[in-house]
């Protein structure tokens, strides 16, 4: 009997423990997180919001303007209505909570990129050979080295230059006999014509005639000399043969055994391809040079960036010794680099120095004014699942609202879809309503039987 009245005794002491535990854990929670945890009770009017489109909003029934839908209630909204919360007046200004409306605005922004200066492509010089045969030397041999219009490039020892330079001789020994026949055949046909003006029409149409055909006879014999000389002479130009080389061939006869290439324009070299003792065919790349007047600025543009910029945006070029550009966003193509992500992009520039290929330039681009619905940045919340703000309802409410962003200057951020010109946002303390209203979800859930959202 006493053993039953002391367990009985231990019963009731653990029972009453356990009921004092349990009111004061209740009582100490603090009364804000149950202002903001309370979601929309029987107080709050009725809304209805579109299943799609959350942020479409109204007191009464009817269908979305945007994909024409029925409008739900919110409490029948999937879970909606367990995220709006209501925040007293007072609590609101324990919080911080400040609002601005969704607005219509012109966003502007200047985007500091670094350039550098590269080689206009278009005006790469390949120097190669127009004739096969051997590479002897290389007067040029350093990548940097600037040349001069006319300087020596390279010899090159070729048997197909030596057979032009034969075949330009024996032509022009070939075309001296005839040349010299047509000259004392045109001057005896001019004597002939000057004494038949002097004899009577007649004769002097006989001797024009005569003239005539004498005159088709020559240009026969020496048209084909003439044709066979301009074409070898040509090849020899191709293959590097100047005036100079060529008026010492027709004086001495005497063919070059080493054919010197010269440049035929100022350039710097931007890369050697070849090495004396070399063959070399025809088109085999010796020097690629590229002319330093005609530079470019080369950009990358990031992924952030590509929003904003367009075609003819003002770009401002500064130099590290102090020399400012100003020039136009030139060469914009849609071909982004799929490893990087990014988009290259080439404008030319010209500047009162000579450039010095490989060096850095600080990049403004000045983006064209755009009116777009913007909200102030602080508005928004990133989150792994997507961007939001916190909209403001009547009486106090507050719904948190996805959003898609898009560009964004120092202060305000556009905003493409999820709100309309004139709602209105928290723009401080809105991390805390955000918290509220995933505590009031969880709490709403957890009355339902649901598990909680992760």
């Amino acid at each position: 009997m006493k053993r039953a009245a002391l367990v009985f005794l231990i019963v009731v002491a653990v029972g009453a423990g356990g009921f004092w535990l349990g009111t004061r854990q209740v009582s100490s929670q603090p009364a804000s997180l149950d202002v903001l945890s309370q979601p929309a009770a029987a107080d709050v009017a009725q809304t209805y919001v579109c299943p799609m489109h959350s942020h479409i909003v109204q007191d009464h029934p009817g269908a979305c303007p945007i994909c024409g839908m029925d409008l739900v209630a919110m409490k029948d909204a999937a879970g909606t209505a367990a995220k709006q919360i209501h925040v007293d007046t007072a609590t609101q200004h324990k919080l911080g909570v400040q609002l601005a409306n969704a607005e219509l605005a012109s966003l502007t922004h200047d985007i500091p990129v670094y350039g550098t200066l590269v080689a206009d492509e278009s005006a790469l010089l390949r120097i190669t050979p127009n004739v096969s045969g051997l590479l002897t030397r290389l007067h040029v041999n350093r990548v940097g080295q600037r040349i001069e219009r006319g300087q020596l490039l390279y010899e090159l020892s070729s048997q197909e230059a030596l057979d032009l330079q034969y075949e330009y001789i024996d032509i022009l020994r070939r075309g001296l006999p005839a040349r010299n026949m047509a000259t004392e055949r045109r001057e005896q046909n001019r004597m002939i014509l000057e004494n038949a003006r002097h004899r009577g029409p007649a004769e002097l149409e006989q001797a024009e005639r005569g003239a005539r055909q004498s005159e088709e006879q020559l240009r026969s014999i020496l048209q084909p000399l003439e044709r066979d000389r301009v074409r070898i002479k040509l090849r020899l130009q191709q293959i590097g043969f100047s005036d100079a080389m060529l008026d010492r061939l027709v004086r001495t006869d005497q063919a070059f055994e080493v054919v010197q290439v010269r440049a035929p324009r100022a350039c710097v070299v931007q890369a050697v391809m070849a090495r004396p003792g070399m063959t070399v065919e025809h088109m085999t790349d010796i020097l690629h040079c590229v002319d330093p007047a005609h530079a470019q600025i080369e950009i990358v543009l990031y992924p952030d960036q590509l929003d904003w910029v367009e075609e003819g945006d003002a770009v401002t070029l500064a130099f590290a010794g102090g020399e400012t550009v100003k020039t136009q966003l030139r060469g914009l193509h849609p071909l982004v680099d799929e490893a990087t992500r990014t988009l290259r992009v080439r404008m030319p520039v010209t500047l009162a120095r000579a450039p010095r290929l490989g060096e850095y330039a600080q990049v403004t681009i000045h983006t064209t004014e755009r009116e777009v619905l913007s909200v102030p940045k602080s508005a928004v919340i990133r989150s792994g699942r997507g961007d939001f703000v916190m909209r403001a309802l009547d009486k106090g409410h507050f719904m948190p609202i996805e959003v898609l962003t898009g560009i964004e200057t120092a202060e305000r951020i556009a905003i493409r879809d999820g709100l309309e010109a004139g709602d209105q946002v928290a723009v401080n303390g809105q991390f805390l309503l955000d918290a509220a209203a995933s505590i009031a979800d969880t709490a709403q859930r957890m009355r339902a039987g649901q598990a909680p959202a992760q």
